[in-house]
């Protein structure tokens, strides 16, 4: 009895003695800043960490890289305890790695500061306390990572970005459709869609949801109709297409009322036809008709149904799949559980 009693007491006193060890190893990428950076980071001022960063490089690019690395990935550990400063963070870092310089001299830094900054805007934490801010980073993180030429980065990044701009729809739909806009456009590159074409056919998928929306084309009636033009454009390209005919068929759906919503039309009175075109070329595709049998008569029933109600803003309620893939009227779908993982690092 006196053993048990004694061994508990070693084990109480053992515990005791690990617990700030295990706080310290919980937060061990900002102890392990430089002092100046880390009293820049954790005093959440994102010019003071920018400034940190070009002091200690002293000019030297590779340095550059190795330390805006090192901020965001503490930054990604206060997350929970302090999201705001880990969102300026990583504002910081990403601004950091946008000079060209820096990304040839550390490439592979340049790859992780992006994938990284793309896992703390999309995270709930930075959404729920500062949303605005989270959006402003998923706009500089997606504009960084569309100049390494690394497609599966490229469309990762974008996948979360336009993952960001749908849960922001509702509280600010102009920054969402400008966001979905520039994740759109970055998937909009044939090596993107050939080398990462699942993640490719996810973001206009999502994109096409929120424009669908009248808040969305209310908001930015020619962001909405340049995303329009762009997701037929990627929905229709042979390899995106057969990664997921359904979805590609729901997302042309999703484009098409939009661009024949009145709104759009006026703010950008070509784009009906131009998405119209595009849509015609697609129902005769071979290559798109040997993914889906059935693609000529889901593509026509787009145009038809479309243009006996051309006013008509929700493709829910037209969308000749009728696929879950759709979810037109759904505004903040919950987190993809795999989106994380996706976002795991450079290839």
């Amino acid at each position: 009895m006196n053993l048990l009693r004694t061994s508990l007491v070693f084990l109480c006193l053992a515990l005791a003695a690990a617990g700030p060890a295990f706080a310290q190893a919980g937060n061990s990428g900002v102890t392990a800043l430089p002092p100046a950076l880390r009293a820049a980071l954790l005093s959440g001022n994102a010019q003071a960490v920018q400034n940190a960063i070009t002091t200690l490089s002293a000019g030297n690019a590779q340095r550059t890289g190795q330390l805006a690395a090192q901020v965001v990935a503490a930054a990604e550990q206060l997350l929970a305890t302090n999201p705001q400063a880990a969102i300026s963070a990583a504002g910081a870092a990403v601004e950091s790695v946008r000079a060209t310089s820096v990304q040839s001299g550390a490439p592979q830094q340049t790859q992780s500061v992006v994938t990284t900054a793309a896992r703390i805007f999309v995270s709930p934490e930075a959404q729920r306390a500062a949303p605005t801010q989270a959006a402003s980073l998923a706009t500089a993180t997606i504009q960084v990572a569309g100049t390494t030429g690394n497609s599966t980065v490229i469309a990762n990044v974008a996948n979360a970005a336009v993952t960001t701009a749908e849960r922001a729809l509702a509280t600010n739909p102009a920054a969402a459709v400008q966001l979905a806009a520039a994740a759109v456009q970055s998937v909009n590159q044939l090596a993107v869609m050939q080398g990462s074409p699942t993640q490719a056919m996810s973001v206009v998928t999502t994109a096409a949801r929120i424009i669908v929306q009248p808040a969305a084309q209310q908001a930015a009636p020619q962001a909405v109709a340049s995303i329009a033009i762009a997701s037929t454009q990627v929905a229709t390209n042979p390899v995106v297409y057969q990664s997921a005919p359904q979805a590609a068929i729901a997302a042309m759906s999703n484009a098409y009322s939009a661009a024949t919503s009145q709104t759009v039309q006026a703010a950008s009175p070509t784009v009906t036809q131009t998405v119209a075109a595009a849509l015609v070329q697609a129902s005769t595709s071979n290559s798109l008709g040997q993914s889906n049998p059935t693609n000529a008569a889901q593509v026509n029933a787009i145009l038809s149904q479309q243009q006996s109600n051309p006013t008509q803003t929700n493709a829910s309620q037209t969308n000749p799949a009728n696929t879950s893939n759709s979810n037109s009227s759904q505004t903040t779908p919950p987190v993809n559980p795999g989106l994380n993982a996706s976002i795991s690092g450079p290839s």
